[in-house]
């Protein structure tokens, strides 16, 4: 796996030794499971690659709409709309309708990174 940003500027990711380009930004989540990762990608369905979470983690990590509300997800917050806390656990609620379980302590600091960022995504 490669980065780059193409010639529109967007950061891209580089898959299958160059056969595949998958913009960040195209990108909702992505979820490890063991040594495989699932990208969820907008407009175009899931992607299962080898590469683990942890080498997605650490080529997107200097992309700052991408944060990691638990062990196993990698999740785009440009397609977050809204954060359900219920119960004393919290969810994230994408534009999609999928609701995705957060860790306690990841999802209190999620809430404190979009606060911070200035991030207009409500909190229920």
């Amino acid at each position: 796996m490669k980065t780059y940003i193409n010639n529109s500027g967007l950061y891209c990711l580089l898959l299958n030794h160059g056969k595949q380009i998958i913009p960040t930004q195209k990108i909702r989540y992505i979820e490890g499971e063991g040594n495989y990762s699932t990208l969820n990608i907008d407009g175009e369905g899931r992607l299962i690659s080898s590469f683990t979470l942890r080498l997605f983690n650490d080529h997107l990590k200097s992309q700052t709409y991408f944060f990691s509300p638990r062990k196993g997800l990698l999740i785009n917050l440009n397609y977050l709309k809204e954060i359900k806390v219920s119960g004393g656990l919290y969810y994230a609620k994408l534009r999609r309708g999928e609701l995705l379980q957060l860790s306690r302590r990841r999802g209190k600091a999620l809430i404190e990174y979009i606060n911070a960022n200035n991030w207009n995504i409500p909190v229920n």
